[in-house]
């Protein structure tokens, strides 16, 4: 009987031994903020996407420029550093969290804010992972570039960092244009009805102009009145 227990203990803990000893590396806590951990693997996923979504590079760019130890004199490559991203990051996850605490900010304008933000990052996420492959930077781009805007940089060594900089410039310029025709080809496919904003704007324009000519009438009115008045104190 006694047998019969301890391998019915040892099946109970042999699986939660397992667990725990296949944990992946980067599954240890990296931060814990109130009650909530992020571990370091889930920081990496929001370091490397505030640089593919900020500064427009790849993991093997971050990487490459985070080596360099220049970038701590720009006020948003030195972000790239570690150290300093966690900083941040902590500090805009403790902001987030006293706006939703804090009684004397509206409710409803941070939740339209956040929205406003889901929608902005999400469909320029998307945008670039679309049309990245199809958006080339050659070097005669950048030559043109430079030569258009010598002034601005006109001392600037022109190394890896300034380069990557112009050719990040071009291909956010090159992106804006190639999403505007994207976007009207996928006007094709998803139903847009405005009807309901045509008519909110008819409504607003006719009110404007009924107002219009309310003033108008008034201005007439103090015109005409005036000779009267005039008149009356001869």
């Amino acid at each position: 009987m006694k047998k019969a227990k301890l391998i019915f203990s040892i099946m109970l803990i042999a699986p939660l031994f397992l667990i725990s000893t296949c944990k992946k590396e980067g599954d240890e806590t990296a931060v814990k903020i109130d009650d909530e951990k992020y571990s370091i693997n889930q920081f990496n996923n929001y370091y490397y996407m505030f640089a593919k979504m900020m500064l427009n590079l790849d993991k093997k760019d971050v990487d490459k420029m985070a080596a360099n130890p220049e970038i701590e004199n720009n006020p948003t490559l030195n972000l790239l550093n570690k150290s300093k991203f966690m900083e941040y990051f902590v500090s805009r996850k403790l902001l987030y969290i006293k706006a939703f605490q804090d009684d004397a900010v509206n409710k409803d304008d941070l939740n339209t804010v956040a929205d406003l933000a889901k929608l902005q990052f999400i469909s320029s996420y998307y945008l670039s992972q679309k049309l990245k492959d199809d958006i080339k930077v050659s070097d005669e781009d950048v030559n043109n570039f430079y030569n258009k805007n010598k002034d601005q940089l006109k001392g600037l060594p022109m190394n890896d960092e300034v380069i990557n900089r112009i050719k990040q410039q071009i291909f956010m310029e090159k992106l804006e244009q190639k999403s505007q025709q994207f976007i009207i080809e996928i006007l094709g496919e998803i139903k847009v009805n405005k009807e309901g904003f045509k008519k909110y704007i008819a409504k607003l324009n006719k009110e404007k102009t009924a107002g219009e000519k309310k003033e108008d009438k008034k201005e007439d009115k103090k015109e005409k009145q005036a000779p009267n008045n005039q008149t009356g104190k001869k």
